[in-house]
């Protein structure tokens, strides 16, 4: 059998030689760490994805608006509902858009907004100067801004809400300016 020294420098030898039970320290140590990584790539995945969906929802959003010469309350109703769709499966409680038909008036082509719906989100006050230069005397754009608010399940508390906003423009194709009526 062996004697063990009880001496304090024959203790921190013995401790610092000691290897047996590294491993399990490791492990105690890195898999926190490790576990909080992996949480916040998932959360980043989902973030990704969802602002992918923001894009594309703002896009078809503007091109289907696009495609008629005058919305009335039924159209635009199923436009913003097939927007609501490309978010799916995610929660769509938290998204919103800003919709402007805008038209240049004048010789000067000055950017008037001529309707707009708003739900949701403030409205984008950036539309008129932003859509300048994008046509000349009595054609439009439409303007549609969405805006997600994407809140992280395993890392609010290190990064909060995530703020993700598309802005799309997009001109009418079957005249110069799109016009909205109200009825279906």
């Amino acid at each position: 059998m062996k004697t063990v020294s009880c001496t304090r420098k024959g203790l921190f030898k013995r401790w610092a030689r000691e290897d047996e039970a590294v491993a399990a320290i490791e492990a105690g140590i890195l898999f926190p760490l490790m576990l909080s990584i992996l949480m916040g790539v998932v959360d980043l995945g989902v973030a990704l994805t969802i602002n992918e969906k923001v894009v594309n929802s703002g896009h078809m959003m503007a091109d289907l608006l696009a495609r008629e010469d005058d919305i009335n309350d039924a159209e635009f109703t199923d436009i913003i509902v097939s927007g609501q769709l490309v978010i799916q499966p995610y929660d769509i409680a938290p998204f919103g858009y800003d919709i402007a038909g805008i038209q240049f008036v004048d010789e000067e082509a000055i950017p008037t907004v001529m309707w707009r719906e708003t739900f949701n989100m403030d409205q984008n006050g950036d539309i008129e100067s932003e859509s300048e230069d994008l046509g000349i005397e009595n054609e439009g754009v439409l303007a549609v801004t969405v805006h997600y608010t994407y809140t992280p399940f395993f890392t609010t508390f290190v990064v909060g809400e995530i703020e993700m906003e598309e802005v799309s423009y997009a001109r009418g194709r079957k005249g110069l300016f799109v016009t909205r009526s109200a009825g279906s």
